[in-house]
This record gives C-alpha cells, sequence and structure tokens, in this order.
C-alpha cells in the first residue's frame, strides 16, 4: 500500500492506493505558515484505513518552490560569477552579478589566478548590500573547482555568517550560464525547502509511520527526501511533474494531449506527445533562467484560483 500526499498552495491532499485502486483520499486547506498541521489533517483521512504498518512507500509532491518563486518570495542571493575570457555575462539571461577576475580553461587548467584583495573587498560590498548568501559560479570549474573553493574560502574569512554555495557542488555538467542559474536558484530556496522537509518528517512521525518517504523530481522520478535536501531546486515542478504522471496514468495510452492544472496560486502547463511527456531540451526553465534541472517541459504562471 502507498500513500501520495500533494502540498499545494491552497489545499493539500493525501490519497492512499492498493495495487491501482484507491482506497481513501482526503483534501484540507494548507496552512501557510503551518504545513505540518495540514499533512497532519491530510494524513488522519487516509490512515484510518490502513495499519501503518503495511505502508510501503510515501512519496510527497509540491509546489512550495516553484510559488515562492513564481511569488518572489524566495531568499536574496547574490551571484558571484568567475567567467574567465570570452562571452560576456551581460549577454547571459542571468540575476545581476559581481564579477570577479580569474580563470580555468576547457582542460581545468589555470590561466589567470583569482586575486585574495579583490575577493575580501567584493566581501565588504556584500555585507553593505545586506547579501548573507552568495552563490559562486566559474566557467569550467566543475572541471577544476580551485577557483570556486578560494572565493569561498575568502568570502567566509571576511565574514563568518555568510552562506555560500559553489557550482561545482551543484552540477557537474557544462553549460556555464544554466549552472549559474541552478546555483543561485538552489541557494534561494534551499531553506524554504528544509523547512518543508522538516514539517513532512514530524508530521509522518507523530502518526507512526516510518515507511521509506520520496520527493516527485520535476521529470516525474523520485528522490529519497533526505537526499532532496541536498537539490531542492530538482523539485521545482514536482507539482505540475504529479499532474502529468496522474495524466499519462489516466488518459488513453499513445495520445497527445495538454496538461493543464489550474491551482490556488499558480496554473501549470504540460504535453504529452504519443503517450510520452515532453522533456526540456536542456533543463527547465524558471521564469527567464535557464536551469540544468531535468524536467518536463512545464510552463508554470502566477495565475490560479485565489
Amino acid at each position: 500500500m502507498l500513500i501520495g500526499i500533494d502540498v499545494g498552495g491552497t489545499t493539500t491532499n493525501a490519497v492512499l492506493t492498493e495495487g491501482r485502486t484507491v482506497l481513501a483520499e482526503s483534501a484540507v486547506a494548507t496552512i501557510s505558515d503551518d504545513v505540518q498541521r495540514s499533512v497532519l489533517e491530510a494524513l488522519d483521512g487516509v490512515l484510518g484505513h490502513v495499519g501503518n504498518a503495511e505502508i510501503e512507500r510515501i512519496v510527497l509532491s509540491t509546489t512550495v518552490i516553484t510559488n515562492l518563486l513564481a511569488e518572489n518570495k524566495a531568499e536574496p542571493v547574490a551571484l558571484v560569477l568567475l567567467p574567465g575570457p570570452g562571452a560576456d555575462p551581460a549577454d547571459y539571461v542571468l540575476p545581476p552579478a559581481h564579477l570577479v577576475r580569474g580563470a580555468i580553461d576547457f582542460r581545468g587548467q589555470e590561466i589567470t589566478p583569482v586575486d585574495e584583495e579583490e575577493v575580501h573587498a567584493l566581501a565588504d560590498t556584500l555585507r553593505a548590500e545586506g547579501k548573507a548568501k552568495v552563490a559562486v559560479v566559474g566557467k569550467f570549474c566543475q572541471r577544476n573547482p580551485q577557483h570556486e573553493r578560494l572565493v569561498e574560502k575568502w568570502l567566509r574569512q571576511a565574514d563568518a555568517d555568510v552562506t555560500v554555495e559553489c557550482g561545482h557542488r551543484v552540477s557537474g555538467r557544462l553549460n556555464f550560464p544554466r549552472r549559474a542559474a541552478t546555483t543561485y536558484l538552489t541557494l534561494a530556496t534551499r531553506d524554504h525547502y528544509r523547512k518543508f522537509a522538516a514539517d513532512m518528517e514530524q508530521a509522518l512521525k507523530e502518526r507512526s509511520v516510518d515507511a521509506p518517504v520520496f520527493v516527485l523530481k520535476a521529470d516525474g522520478g523520485t528522490l529519497p527526501l533526505d537526499y532532496s535536501l541536498q537539490v531542492p531546486v530538482e523539485t521545482i515542478f514536482s507539482g505540475p511533474a504529479a499532474s502529468t504522471m496522474g495524466a499519462l496514468a489516466l488518459g488513453p495510452a499513445k495520445s497527445s494531449f495538454i496538461v493543464l492544472d489550474v491551482g490556488g496560486t499558480t496554473t501549470d502547463l504540460a504535453l504529452v506527445l504519443d503517450g510520452q511527456p515532453l522533456l526540456s531540451t536542456s533543463g527547465a526553465r524558471v521564469h527567464d533562467l535557464l536551469t540544468q534541472v531535468r524536467a518536463f517541459a512545464v510552463k508554470s504562471v502566477p495565475v490560479g484560483g485565489d
């Protein structure tokens, strides 16, 4: 027996299934400042139909990250780039960035060293701007992370309270601007997502449910809840992915159709062609930012029933 829980901006839904049979379902209002309570109420609507020991797996889907970004409520993050020679970062579709000298080539060899004094001066600038979270991304630093690590080290020396995330830890794939956007969004959403995950764990603990817990990813796959804390941006279109997977399960085989999910906060659209969901070629587009998050080709707009 499986339990699925979808935490949306307006309602939280739970369903208990055995094979392809739905045994029980419940829907309650999502309390934005007490998601744990919403999940408990939704769980109570289905747990009475099964013994806790019979539950084999729990899968969560959520629009918590999607809604944060759609409503511009994500954490403020400073983006620091080490672009090296070549394309002008101003030509990339990225948030305003601070540029630092230093370059690694495509083989992972250092071309130009990083200037420690420049990084310490940058730390003063970031402190004056009130930015406590910094995403540091260098071109080709996934092949040699030396420069990103140095910038992180010197920023922490200048300000012990700063939180730094480096691009090489978020993605090892090529495409500098996409890696920068993915690192930026990871840091902007991580604290909110950790609060969500902690609420989920506590709610299940209170109801003595100890089955493995997974989170639906943007491409319809799943991640263990504890591992998802490292890559919260992978869940960015978890809610729309759930709608798409549901449409695939219930729709006619090998057909083409549009999935249109009108929620309380956002409206999400996806496309199924010949029975297969369309995937973003290189990664999800989040507003105007191109990321390296493997995802269905979903369009999410901040228009909903509320």
